[in-house]
């Protein structure tokens, strides 16, 4: 373990952050008038939002923060690709995008961590992706924050796991071992017609909550929570919304072996945008 390694553990351990995600998520949740509309102006001046591709362009209508912060899109704004297999169910940049390889992923040069406590510890569902596919995504607060379907599937399972709150940038990323299955998360399961593929939804710093449209608002626990939605016939098609994210994360996507190829133009540090070409036939060309 480096010793910047060991600095960042101490210093981000020691660090409340989940204290200050709580708190900040009920900051930003709550109606402060003309407070909020500068904070949201502020906002969109610093991160440079495009107000052009929202679907609600009167500001005053966010009576909190976080419902600018998870504001839909025009429903152009994301054109969805019909010829690949699969698409990015989000906008942000591309961190990794490889094969799963021994039961590890890439997190950074140098420093990888385990599928299975990935996935919050059960054999079986790392099988399910042993030498498959994943790609991750990481969503600066500039981004588009709603989480969207990467192909036709059917929620099986969910797994959520508690966990840190520590940031999941360039830094972090680089130098703070296991990272991934150290932050909270939420898994999701899916049957496809190419095999099953999971949804992976990482918490971070000041990651006010993590919300799904299938169940609201995922609750922060002490215990590992796994629910079965085989019986409900949850079937959700290429783009449709899977939740969001209120503040900046991460989004981890794994595809089962033989589920297809990883378009050739994803690579670590290219800008994504939801609906665009992400997992193609192996005689594809880049799309």
């Amino acid at each position: 373990m480096s010793i910047i390694n060991n600095i960042l553990k101490v210093s981000e351990t020691l660090t409340p952050l989940s204290t200050l995600t709580y708190l900040s998520s009920r900051l930003t949740d709550v109606p402060l008038g003309k407070t909020t509309q500068f904070l949201i102006k502020q906002f969109i001046k610093t991160y440079k939002i495009n107000l052009d591709e929202i679907e609600q362009s009167d500001l005053n209508e966010y009576k909190t923060f976080n419902e600018f912060f998870i504001r839909k899109l025009k429903a152009d704004a994301r054109p969805i690709n019909h010829d690949c297999i699969a698409i990015s169910p989000v906008d942000g940049t591309i961190g990794e995008a490889n094969t799963i390889k021994y039961g590890r992923l890439i997190q950074a040069k140098g420093l990888d961590y385990s599928l299975l406590a990935l996935l919050g510890g059960n054999q079986d569902d790392a099988n399910l992706f042993k030498d498959g596919k994943y790609v991750c995504t990481y969503l600066s607060p500039a981004n588009y924050h709603r989480i969207h379907m990467p192909c036709d599937g059917k929620l099986v399972k969910t797994v959520h796991i508690p966990g840190k709150h520590f940031p999941v940038g360039k830094k972090n990323i680089s130098h703070m071992e296991d990272l991934y299955t150290k932050n909270e998360r939420l898994v999701c399961f899916f049957e496809t017609q190419n095999g099953p593929m999971s949804v992976i939804m990482v918490g971070a710093a000041l990651v006010g909550s993590i919300g799904t449209v299938f169940s609201g608002t995922v609750v922060r626990r002490k215990g590992i929570e796994v629910k079965d939605y085989k019986k409900e016939n949850l079937n959700f098609k290429r783009g449709d919304e899977l939740g969001h994210f209120k503040f900046g994360s991460t989004v981890i996507t794994t595809f089962a072996k033989g589920f297809g190829e990883i378009n050739d133009h994803l690579k670590q540090g290219i800008a994504v945008k939801m609906g665009q070409s992400m997992i193609v036939n192996q005689t594809s060309k880049i799309e």
